[in-house]
């Protein structure tokens, strides 16, 4: 009975013995799995776009332009954007916008929308100008500071380097090739793959790397370890001397999940790998840091201790530091990062296409509201008589109450009843103060139409409406009305 035990404890030994040499079919299908998605990841990622501008922003901009060159003073629209520069150099702001101003120029001269959406006009009137171009200065001094907040990184080029540091071991590497992919030792994988775990091995160098090492061996069982019994190379691992063609048939066994490279779909596919770490080893000291089947001689090699990859050397302290996972880690960052610098932009946008929307609102009222008389007319000069020079003509005048002749002589009027005895006196409009602006009679037409008239009459009127208890001419009221609302526009922009 002793003797039966032994025999049957000794045939135990000797299967778990080579259950550990000799990897069986899919032994190492889930590790193969694991990497083959962060491999899909990494592919994936080699053609991720960087972070972008919306190009609403420049259309935006552009209409900005537009209506800022409407409302622009004659002196400045006028000008011939198209001339050459001044030999002695030109303005930065100059340089950068006179081929815009031209063709806006002769856009809103000719009516025609050009590029834009709609088409600009020619704001006329001075004080229309003014009252419009404050708010659309405001406008564009608030859009070029939102400009200077736009996001530029990651680029499309920071991505790419990211997954083929992650792929190759090369940020300028577009296929598996030397030292750089499969480590420094030629002829032997040992190195690579991290044998024992002892220091100054080079596992991790490359994904390409250690997928042959996880799927190499001295035989077709390597890729069936991984792969299955379809699977029929002989997977090897020779270090720096290592063939392309090993990694390619390899991978070939990869299944398409359809994952997206995003931060997340990366940060769950790390989890999967480091949760599959130490899985089948029996090794105390190296256990944890050991991807794949434990060879029984306490190495891997990718050849002749076959199926796994030793990471104890890129143990430091409590990181586990290999160069792939490191790299696959700043990709994920990277997308993170892309994906909230892509948002603050859209963001930036919006606010633009806001301000250029309350921009051509303001533009709409100083082109179509009808100018307010105090805004657009130029109040008539004053005579140049004045109070003191009437006093001295009303003197002048008195000196000739005797002398007819001399009085008409010095244009004054005669009022006597004969050529020797009467008043020289100043004629009509001279010599008199007049009275303030408000006692002037109105103008005929609407105003006086309206004037007098009680509330109900003034309201079936046409031309007239009822306001602060008196009835009044309700063009005169629209001016101010616009007048105001221009004001008070550009008094809002200004609080950008």
């Amino acid at each position: 009975m002793k003797r039966l035990t032994a025999v049957v404890l000794l045939l135990l030994g000797t299967h778990s013995h080579r259950q550990k040499a000799d990897a069986a079919a899919n032994d190492q299908a889930a590790e193969f799995n694991a990497l083959c998605s962060i491999l899909e990841l990494a592919n994936k990622g080699l053609t991720i776009g960087g972070v972008t501008t919306p190009p609403s922003i420049q259309t935006d901009i552009k209409f900005l332009t537009a209506l800022n060159l409407s409302l622009a003073p004659d002196s400045f629209f006028n000008q011939n954007f198209k001339r050459p520069d001044n030999p002695k150099g030109e303005s930065e702001e100059w340089t950068e916008n006179k081929a815009t101003w031209a063709e806006l120029q002769e856009n809103i001269k000719a009516g025609n929308k050009g590029s834009l959406d709609t088409i600009i006009h020619r704001v006329e009137g001075e004080q229309r100008q003014q009252a419009a171009r404050r708010v659309l200065n405001a406008t564009l001094r608030k859009v070029a500071s939102l400009r200077k907040a736009l996001k530029s990184t990651p680029s499309s080029e920071d991505i790419k380097e990211a997954m083929q540091l992650v792929l190759y071991g090369d940020k300028d590497a577009t296929s598996p090739a030397g030292a750089k992919t499969f480590g420094s030792q030629s002829g032997s994988g040992q190195k690579a793959c991290g044998h024992d775990g002892s220091p100054g091995q080079e596992a991790g160098i490359s994904l390409a790397s250690d997928f042959v090492c996880l799927c190499g061996a001295g035989s077709r069982a390597g890729i069936q370890a991984c792969a299955g019994f379809g699977a029929t190379e002989t997977i090897t691992h020779t270090g720096s001397s290592t063939a392309a063609s090993m990694f390619a048939d390899t991978v070939k066994y990869c299944h398409e999940s359809g994952t997206k490279p995003t931060a997340a779909a990366i940060e769950a596919a790390i989890l999967t790998f480091k949760g599959l770490l130490g899985k089948i080893t029996e090794t105390a000291d190296s256990g944890r840091a050991v991807f794949g089947a434990y060879d029984n001689s306490g190495g891997c090699d990718g050849d002749a201790s076959p199926n796994c990859v030793t990471y104890k050397a890129r143990v430091q302290g409590k990181k586990l530091m290999i160069p792939w996972l490191v790299n696959l880690e700043r990709a994920a960052e990277l997308l993170s990062e892309l994906n909230h610098n892509n948002a603050i932009n859209r963001e930036i946008s919006a606010q633009i296409a806001s301000l250029a929307s309350t921009a051509y609102g303001s533009y709409l009222q100083a082109l179509h509201a009808a100018p307010a008389t105090y805004l657009t007319q130029t109040a008539p000069a004053r005579k140049p008589d004045s109070g003191s020079n009437s006093e001295t003509k009303k003197k002048e005048c008195e000196k000739h109450k005797d002398n007819k002749t001399a009085c008409n002589n010095a244009k004054c009027e005669w009022e006597g009843k004969s050529e020797t005895e009467g008043e020289c006196k100043p004629k009509d409009g001279e010599g008199q103060t007049n009275a303030a602006g408000a006692e002037e009679k109105p103008k005929e037409g609407a105003a006086s139409t309206c004037a007098g008239k009680d509330e109900k009459t003034c309201g079936t009127t046409q031309g007239c409406k009822w306001e602060n208890n008196a009835c009044k001419d309700s063009s005169i009221l629209v001016n101010k009305k616009f007048a105001l609302s221009v004001v008070s526009a550009a008094f809002m922009a200004l609080l950008f």
